[in-house]
């Protein structure tokens, strides 16, 4: 098992991307449950990528998209408050 040392710069992306599964999850009216269900995922991973302590591979983040409807340069389209987070 290999472990990843995450620059903060990094660290950061991993809690906005979270924050941005979870506020389009919101924007569609999903609960985790339903959206991990679409995503072929279990509710809890994508709890802990909501809460930016794992990253979601590519497949994954391809998924979540699908099952939102959304393109994925739509899903990547954070807003300028969600690129810099208070520690």
């Amino acid at each position: 098992m290999s472990i990843i040392n995450y620059t903060e710069e990094e660290f950061k992306h991993r809690k906005s991307l979270g924050k941005r599964i979870v506020d389009l999850r919101h924007q569609y009216g999903l609960t985790q449950e339903e959206l991990a269900d679409k995503v072929k995922i279990a509710p809890r991973s994508l709890s802990e990528i909501e809460n930016g302590k794992c990253c979601p591979n590519a497949i994954i983040v391809y998924r979540i998209a699908r099952a939102l409807d959304i393109t994925l340069f739509e899903f990547y389209e954070f807003k300028e408050e969600d690129k810099t987070l208070v520690k």
